[in-house]
């Protein structure tokens, strides 16, 4: 039995928020790996300009050296136009054996809130389980009810960094190695990331 997870995200960049409750998240559910999958354009993202998707793919790579059991996959590399969710997951089961697998979808609780905006949130709610990572300033009692029915709801610490802060501090000429991972650091002033 393979007992699989699965995080999306742009990881612009990666940081102990995104990586530290994913490994607590793995242990909870008993998962073998969680696959990260880092998203080249959102649909919700849009309007955004977001590092190319080499440098956050590769910032992903250097991070996960430190969490063996979370893995980078880039399933959503090959998309032609916006990677939905529902999609990624269809090309995941896949390549699965059918009926030797185990399939969550972790997200965070503001993703969960957003959920009914998703293109076709009914396909992944059939195709997967799907686990909800607590979120700082996330009130889950905001959920649509019959969605919140249908998860189960992790008790992953909450981490209370996002990348925004972390891209601010750069600018700023300061970011601690507390956030992210040194490797990540390095690579981001290496290529000159988030300076401007």
């Amino acid at each position: 039995m393979i007992r699989l997870g699965m995080f999306g995200g742009t990881f612009d960049p990666v940081h102990y928020g995104h990586l530290k409750p994913l490994e607590a998240a793995r242990r909870e559910l008993e998962l073998d790996r969680i696959l990260m999958l880092p998203n080249p354009q959102p649909p919700h993202k849009e309007h955004l300009v977001l590092t190319p998707y080499a440098h956050r793919k590769k910032m992903l790579q250097l991070a996960l050296a430190e969490f063996p059991r979370l893995e980078c996959a880039d399933f959503e590399e090959s998309a032609v136009g916006p990677a939905y969710t529902s999609d990624t997951v269809r090309r995941i089961i896949a390549i699965l054996p059918p009926k030797e697998r185990e399939l969550w979808l972790i997200i965070g609780a503001d993703s969960l809130l957003e959920m009914p905006l998703w293109h076709d949130p009914e396909a992944i709610f059939r195709d997967t389980k799907i686990a909800v990572l607590p979120r700082p300033g996330v009130n889950l009692e905001d959920a649509r009810p019959d969605y919140k029915a249908r998860v189960r709801i992790l008790n992953t610490p909450l981490v209370d960094i996002s990348a925004t802060q972390i891209r601010e501090s750069i600018k700023g000429g300061a970011v601690s190695s507390r956030l992210l991972p040194r490797s990540v650091l390095e690579y981001i002033r290496t290529n000159k990331l988030y300076e401007n």
